[in-house]
């Protein structure tokens, strides 16, 4: 959509948001929906940021995230609004198993007590470091700097269990390293799970109660389909399904291709000048947007009593996805393997070169056609960065050859494939400040920058991945709180009621909409 369609440079907007990834389209639907008058302007030619689907020779890839859980209710609850609760599909059976590559092996993750009894992922030691968590009740210390999720997890679980399943876990979510990030900053939950409850497995038992209770008080279930607590969920067609939806919803709001330069305070609110020259008025302004291109447009207009050292020198993952088609690749039944921090660091030549592996077509049907498999795999961006064409492509195979290799040692039972797997798709993307790295103190310094925005910048609300987690429920969760925000203060100054609608505002799309 051209800006030209939909930009009005002699009206006055409630509200425009800087960004349309998947927080700025979430904010903008919210506001949107309750009446107000919503502009969304996006630099690049499409909106949805890191998520979005693309398909090649019959694979549909995921450009960002693949998967939410299943009790994922904010994506749940947007569906619904949207009119795509009927295009949200669960996860196949399979995808519960998933696979942690050690000592030249692919061994499963335990998924119950008894199994973590016989995994040989851990040593005797270690399982009985995890099973008398119980018994050490955690005791928060609130005055104490934030530990590392490192430091906080080898207190609770000990340092072997720490570096083997969290490290991994750490590098899925955040292509990070586990002494990288604080415990509260980058695990909220799990941390005020811990400190409410006194452990870990206290408060998993007591967060177990709470659902078996919930679902006799028979608590309203979110849109979709019903699922167990283990299973994950997508849109058929991808999560550009939803990016498509909000795309819809937003119709005559959206402008693509429409850089912002600078902000400023202007009369009555704000001013988003663009690269055109072109100056566009609102009320309230949103910068949806990374930590790197939110700090120049604030620093332009900020006090200097604003400190914004928060955002400036934010550290961020670099993370190159390699989207594989194949031909001949069996690949194991599971979601795909990561590879533990200390297992890297011994340079075995048997272990993998990745971050982890998804086995996307496993995961989901329809992903692949008949007969196929596909992968997505996740370097780190500095450890290919030399690799361009078939180099890269080549090295991903390799790195896949090892993984099967590890597998079939862990399961001789395992058919040895007639030949090496062949690439028929691909697809390749290099993202750069792409996860915001949540060190220690990372919460407390967001919560003093968007408390001294409001004080010195109102109306300017912050509303990037660096605040608020980085999962895809996380980001739809922060824009409709940024849009409540937003529409409160509105409501305050201009005196009109802004509510929130009861009842979805998007019809179903008819049949072959979703692409």
């Amino acid at each position: 959509m051209s800006a030209a369609n939909v930009i009005d440079s002699e009206s006055m907007n409630d509200v425009i948001v800087v960004g349309a990834g998947l927080t700025g389209l979430a904010c903008a639907h919210e506001l949107r929906s309750r009446g107000l008058r919503v502009l969304v302007l996006e630099a690049t030619r499409r909106a949805g940021g890191v998520v979005g689907t693309g398909e090649r020779n019959g694979f549909l890839f995921e450009s960002g995230p693949n998967t939410v859980p299943a009790g994922a209710r904010h994506v749940r609850e947007a569906a619904g609004k949207l009119g795509l609760s009927d295009k949200l599909v669960t996860s196949n059976a399979e995808a519960k198993r998933r696979y942690l590559f050690k000592d030249g092996g692919l061994h499963a993750l335990p998924g119950s007590p008894a199994a973590l009894l016989r995994t040989p992922l851990l040593s005797a030691r270690a399982k009985l470091k995890i099973l008398s968590e119980p018994l050490r009740r955690f005791r928060p210390q609130p005055h104490a700097p934030e530990p590392t999720f490192e430091a906080f997890l080898t207190e609770r679980i000990g340092r072997e269990a720490t570096r083997t399943l969290a490290g991994a876990f750490v590098r899925g979510v955040y292509a990070a390293e586990i002494d990288e990030l604080g415990a509260r900053s980058a695990f909220p939950r799990m941390h005020a799970m811990c400190s409410e409850r006194g452990g870990l497995i206290r408060g998993l038992l007591a967060r177990g109660r709470e659902a078996r209770r919930a679902r006799q008080r028979g608590d309203t279930l979110p849109p979709g389909p019903r699922t167990s607590s283990t299973d994950l969920i997508s849109f058929q067609g991808g999560f550009g399904t939803l990016i498509d939806g909000y795309r819809r919803a937003l119709e005559g709001s959206l402008s693509l291709t429409t850089p912002v330069v600078e902000i400023d305070r202007g009369p009555g609110g704000w001013r988003a000048i663009l690269e055109s020259g072109e100056s566009l008025a609102c009320r309230d302004l949103v910068l949806a947007m990374p930590a790197p291109a939110a700090y120049p447009l604030v620093a332009l207009c900020a006090p200097e009593r604003l400190d914004l050292d928060a955002l400036l020198n934010l550290q961020h993952a670099a993370v190159t996805a390699v989207h594989l088609g194949l031909e001949n690749a069996d690949l194991p039944p599971g979601f795909g393997f990561l590879v533990p921090p200390d297992e890297q660091e011994r340079r075995d030549p048997r272990t993998p070169g990745v971050l982890g592996t998804l086995f996307t077509s496993r995961i989901f049907d329809g992903r692949a056609p008949s007969g196929t498999s596909s992968i997505t795999s996740m370097f780190r961006g500095g450890d290919v960065a030399d690799l361009v064409g078939d180099e890269l492509l080549d090295r991903t195979l390799i790195e896949l050859e090892r993984a099967l290799a590890g597998y079939r040692k862990t399961h001789p039972g395992a058919l040895t494939p007639s030949g090496a797997p062949r690439v028929v798709a691909s697809l390749v993307q290099r993202w750069t400040n792409v996860i915001p790295r949540y060190a220690p103190g990372h919460d407390r310094r967001m919560e003093q920058l968007v408390a001294g925005c409001a004080r010195h910048l109102p109306g300017l609300h912050l509303a990037g991945s660096y605040v608020g987690g980085v999962s895809v429920d996380d980001r739809i969760r922060v824009g409709i709180n940024v849009a409540a925000d937003a529409a409160a203060r509105l409501s305050h100054v201009t005196g009109r009621p802004n509510e929130a609608p009861s009842a979805p505002t998007v019809q179903p799309p008819t049949r072959g909409e979703v692409s």
